[in-house]
């Protein structure tokens, strides 16, 4: 049976009451653009080992399991590996660094070594990312987004609809997923197994089930089109919000940590 919902973890919300899921979204969204300038920063393994210990605490107050970060990032990371194994294989190094040679082919340290950087860089964003989803509800991170971008309404920018394209594309993950297993489920019942074969056979098979998702997603939002119109919905201009949000002395003091540890990662 094709399970896509345990192995695709992005744009899932999943609430354990724990102190990270109730700090203020501008404040996780400001701390997520510090995770990601710094991982362009770093440039080093130790740099990085420094970064991993203030991950891992993320992840011990999140109360999120790792088993289940892992078990939802397996088709990542084994395309993160594809396209690693050929940044290797197709560095052009030195010929004094060459570890082993054979025409075009090639393993040197110097590929290695920023094979490795360049895989530690996209789990550290993918990772950062995917725990942004995880612990801020969309409704949080609709009202922090355009509370942060709020400033360029001035300048005339429909902050507010874009906002809502962005949440509407996020939310709509979790949805095609499961679109899939239900329509790979009535397939199967009709005798068309998606758990046997080689790849080559489960990806054709699973590519039949193309056409009928995107007539579904165009379904699905010419619905939510139909109900925000019937609504009045004319984005946020006028509106107000009934949850609203406040950052208490703990939340700047998490970004405070968070701010120190990252240069402190960049200057070893």
């Amino acid at each position: 049976m094709l399970e896509l919902q345990r192995n695709v973890i992005f744009g899932q919300y999943v609430d354990t009451g724990s102190f990270i899921h109730r700090m203020d979204a501008r404040i996780k969204l400001v701390i997520t653009f510090v995770f990601v300038v710094a991982s362009f920063l770093i440039g080093d393994f130790i740099g990085f080992g420094i970064v991993l210990l203030l991950l891992a605490l993320i992840q011990i107050v999140s109360r999120i399991p790792v088993g289940f970060i892992l078990r939802g990032s397996q088709f990542f990371l084994a395309f993160l590996l594809f396209i690693l194994v050929f940044q290797v294989l197709f560095y052009p190094g030195e010929a004094s660094n060459y570890l082993w040679r054979w025409w075009i082919l090639s393993v040197s340290t110097e590929g290695l070594y920023t094979a490795g950087i360049l895989g530690l860089r996209v789990i550290f964003l993918y990772h950062v990312t995917t725990m942004l989803m995880l612990t801020t509800s969309l409704v949080d991170l609709t009202n922090g987004l355009e509370l942060i971008f709020a400033p360029l309404q001035r300048l005339r920018l429909p902050v507010n609809e874009l906002v809502l394209v962005f949440v509407i594309a996020i939310k709509f993950v979790p949805i095609f997923i499961e679109e899939i297993e239900r329509l790979a489920r009535a397939q199967t019942a009709r005798g068309v197994p998606f758990d046997q074969g080689g790849a080559v056979t489960r990806a054709r098979r699973i590519g039949r089930l193309l056409v009928p998702i995107f007539i579904s997603g165009f379904t699905r939002a010419d619905t939510l089109t139909t109900a925000m119109n019937t609504r009045s919905y004319r984005g946020g201009r006028g509106r107000t919000k009934f949850r609203l949000m406040e950052a208490r002395p703990s939340d700047w003091a998490v970004l405070a940590l968070v701010l120190a540890w990252m240069i402190v990662a960049w200057l070893v």
